[in-house]
């Protein structure tokens, strides 16, 4: 759906429809349209065929349609389009995530498919293209630049910058995606530069991820030709962003929550900003909802509608270069929302191409992606060296803090899930949890493998046969018997569950972990990303614990 190429014949009816020579397939009358480029709100009908815009203007212009819907005054805006997300970490299948999106007015994203890729290899980008094409949403991608995301990280496939050039050039692809590995951008690492170069020469964007980096090294990380960041967490780091030319998303997920901080800087229009969600699990996404929550949020603040609209309409759009999408006029995708009002943004009716959305149907998994801990994981200890410093882990934040040795509430241990063998432990503060059950997944940013929180050796080992019997997931095990599971049969990732179904059982997830003192908000998808390898401070991986400030692995003993 969303690669249609019109022809000539194509466009010369949209100038006949505009002219009043022919009549539309669909007539919206008496909508009161949202543009953000004017930041004008004014009243038009808006006449459709074969799936854009035709034209716009008062009702004396006297457009004709085969079908008519009365607007009644209701909004009428750009379908939303999330510019930085990974799907994933819905725990959705592309098809899932359209049924929780696509209500919320959600038309487009462009997908990160780098947690598929990062289990699968490229195989797993083209599936999630050919996932999206029937998912009922518009999905395009960018192609992973960082799988695994550092040298301290074995998933199930690394891509070397060949395989990004064949991934660049995928029909659907937009650019090259987060270079999270600033470090190798700073130093000028071989491998790093030949995937930037890769990027270049396809000619797209190449987006940025910068978290931590300041001065003179983001300024040198923009000189590396990157575009964006979506790591601000304060308003001096968008604004020292702004500054150094990279366009500014400002993320707000499930496990890193940002728009509020930097709300002040939008409220100052930046020219280049957009809102992204980047990781959002899918209880969150029904419970509340989507971009739509990120414009409500916004308007409260002190945004015009019109220049929220544009954080997640044409901004993004235009970043990527979808000349075709982000705004209702003539010649434009006719990807629409009707909206109750501009301050609760209560969809009511979402259009993709001119038609009421619906989602589609679910492409069957790619073969492999399960969880194999190796042979001899059930009879594994995790021990944690004395001397190493204690993991604090905050709410709504992905970095991590770094607590003294012996501080330690609940013991993590990460296992490599690919049948290596390869496994770490260390302790952690700040999740509430302690030394009695586990909570187990095949979730861990970005190379996946096993996690798990809290528990005695026992109850560690049961989660991990748990998630090795269901192919991957999320499990709570409480001396040695599962209390509740949520399957992930694809690449251990997601579900085809329906999105209300999949959210039941993440729901029975959290609270069986919130049973055993757990207090973070969504602990599935925080414990997901205490293993990412370029996220500051300290993060597990199966080798060891990583000091991502020094870049090294600690040792197993304390040096003298």
């Amino acid at each position: 759906m969303q690669f249609e190429r019109d022809g000539q014949g194509d466009r010369q009816r949209l100038v006949r429809v505009a002219r009043g020579e022919e009549a539309g397939d669909l007539l919206l009358r008496g909508a009161r349209v949202v543009q953000p480029t004017t930041r004008e709100i004014f009243e038009a009908d808006v006449v459709i065929a074969g799936g854009r815009v035709a034209a716009l203007g008062g009702a004396g212009m006297g457009f004709k349609a085969a079908r008519v819907i009365n607007a009644r005054g209701a909004f009428l805006a750009p379908g939303f389009l999330d510019g930085h997300i990974h799907i994933e970490s819905s725990l959705l299948t592309p098809a899932g995530f359209a049924r929780a999106v696509l209500p919320r007015g959600t038309t487009g994203v462009v997908a990160e498919p780098h947690e598929v890729v990062n289990v699968l290899g490229v195989r797993g980008l083209e599936w999630m293209l050919e996932a999206g094409a029937s998912s009922g949403l518009r999905v395009w991608a960018s192609a992973p630049s960082c799988v695994p995301a550092s040298e301290f990280e074995d998933g199930g496939a690394h891509v070397t910058a060949a395989e990004t050039a064949r991934m660049l050039g995928v029909p659907g692809v937009l650019g090259l995606a987060e270079m999270m590995n600033y470090p190798g951008v700073l130093g000028r690492a071989p491998e790093v530069w030949a995937i930037l170069e890769a990027g270049r020469a396809a000619g797209g964007r190449m987006d940025g991820h910068a978290a931590g980096v300041h001065g003179r090294d983001l300024l040198a990380y923009a000189a590396a030709g990157l575009h964006s960041d979506h790591e601000a967490a304060t308003p001096e780091e968008a604004r020292e962003r702004l500054r150094a030319g990279l366009w500014l998303m400002v993320r707000e997920g499930s496990a890193a929550r940002n728009l509020e901080a930097l709300l002040p800087v939008l409220l100052e229009r930046p020219r280049r900003a957009m809102l992204v969600s980047d990781d959002v699990s899918v209880d969150e996404l029904l419970e509340l909802g989507h971009l739509d929550r990120l414009l409500r949020e916004c308007v409260a603040g002190g945004l015009h509608p019109a220049d929220a609209v544009a954080l997640v309409t044409c901004n993004p759009a235009e970043y990527w270069g979808l000349h075709s999408s982000g705004l209702i006029a003539p010649g434009y995708h006719a990807d629409m929302v009707l909206l109750r009002d501009l301050q609760s943004f209560e969809v009511l009716a979402t259009f993709v191409s001119g038609e009421e959305a619906r989602p589609g149907d679910v492409t069957p998994p790619l073969d492999g992606g399960g969880v194999d801990l190796g042979t001899d994981w059930d009879t594994a200890s995790f021990d944690v060296p004395s001397h190493w410093p204690v993991m604090q882990v905050f709410p709504d934040q992905i970095t991590t803090g770094r607590g003294a040795p012996g501080s330690g509430e609940a013991r993590m241990v990460v296992a490599d899930r690919y049948g290596r063998g390869y496994r770490a432990a260390c302790w952690t503060s700040g999740t509430g949890m302690g030394r009695r059950g586990t909570l187990g997944l095949s979730i861990l940013h970005d190379a996946h493998n096993a996690a798990f929180l809290g528990g005695s050796d026992e109850d560690v080992r049961a989660a991990g046969r748990a998630l090795q019997e269901i192919g991957g997931g999320a499990v709570v095990v409480v001396d040695g018997t599962v209390q509740a599971s949520l399957p992930l049969p694809y690449a251990g990732l997601m579900t085809d569950l329906p999105p209300q179904q999949a959210a039941a059982c993440l729901n029975e997830v959290t609270a069986a972990a919130r049973a055993l003192g757990c207090t973070l908000p969504y602990p599935v998808t925080t414990l997901s990303f205490l293993g990412l390898s370029v996220i500051p401070a300290l993060k597990l991986t199966p080798r060891g614990l990583l000091d991502v400030d020094a870049w090294r692995l600690l040792g197993a003993e304390a040096s003298s």
